[in-house]
């Protein structure tokens, strides 16, 4: 019987004794929950489902908040700040295990995150609402993340918007990109800056994320001050965040 290595205290572990009966009442993904998981409904709303088979094994159950409306729907949503209710000031623990609530403010873990991201191919959507209530969206169609013992690296691709690509997957400078970057805390310092990016030296609480020489996108920094995003020559504080992702094979 395998028991698979995440720890996150978003998911809630069940583990079968006799292999892996077929539950009609979850889904295998976000993507079921939006074609075929519920047949006797059209207008499945957005809310925290049981994901079976998760990451491939059949004895793992996991909760996740599924998107079932935004582009289609079918996106599992892994971060989420809207009111600064959770400290993402954390260590490389809780990154890699989550924390938070998943109705609420939280981050769903590196480890689930990585398992995840490795089963098949993925794409990856950041809705974002400025100050002034502003809305937009980042997308790329090509998301995963390297393993634990390669501090979780960033591969990202397929950048399809008009606006600045805040990941600089499209640069020619390498110097810019955080493709292919490590994750750093506060603990654990992976990037290339002579300090550490996940530490905000400019008041103010910092951060985990995939920083080169720091970052144009800061998401998991102090909420609505030093979490922001830099487009079109200008910084911009970001009251709410919510990214997501989605099999590239997803039903829509």
């Amino acid at each position: 019987m395998m028991i698979m290595f995440i720890t996150t205290v978003l998911l809630l572990v069940s583990v079968t004794v006799d292999g892996c009966p077929v539950v009609s009442f979850v889904n295998e993904s976000c993507c079921e929950v939006k074609g075929n998981g519920f047949k006797f409904s059209t207008s499945i709303k957005s809310r925290v489902f049981n994901i079976t088979n998760f990451c491939g094994d059949c004895e793992l159950i996991a909760e996740g908040y599924c998107d079932t409306v935004t582009a289609g729907g079918g996106w599992l949503v892994i971060q989420r700040r809207q009111d600064g209710s959770v400290d993402f000031n954390r260590d490389w623990v809780d990154y890699e295990d989550g924390f938070g609530s998943l109705t609420g403010e939280f981050w769903y873990g590196l480890r689930a995150i990585q398992c995840l991201t490795n089963q098949g191919q993925w794409e990856l959507r950041i809705d974002y609402t400025f100050t002034n209530g502003t809305k937009g969206y980042l997308s790329y169609s090509n998301f995963r993340v390297g393993p634990a013992t390669k501090q979780y690296p960033l591969n990202i691709s397929g950048f399809d918007r008009v606006t600045n690509d805040p990941f600089y997957t499209t640069t020619s400078n390498p110097s810019w990109s955080l493709n292919g970057w490590k994750f750093t805390t506060r603990d654990r310092d992976n990037d290339r800056w002579s300090n550490n990016c996940a530490v905000q030296n400019n008041g103010g609480n910092g951060g985990g994320w995939w920083y080169n020489h720091c970052s144009a996108l800061y998401l998991n920094h102090q909420y609505n001050h030093k979490n922001k995003i830099h487009l079109n020559g200008k910084w911009h504080p970001l009251p709410f965040t919510e990214i997501k992702i989605r099999p590239k094979d997803c039903i829509i």
